[in-house]
């Protein structure tokens, strides 16, 4: 038998702040990364005639 435990959190303004603001730039910095990989496979894909 797994025993998870759940623990919440209770965040006051300022953290929760700092919390959105952090994922915000997680999200913008992945999304760049996507896109410079999916610009490197266009440009190295083989073209077949």
């Amino acid at each position: 038998m797994l025993i998870t435990y759940v623990y919440r959190i209770k965040p006051n303004l300022e953290q929760e702040a700092i919390m959105l603001h952090t994922l915000e730039l997680l999200r913008r910095h992945w999304n760049y990364a996507l896109g410079q990989r999916l610009d490197w496979l266009r440009r190295t894909r083989c073209q077949i005639d």
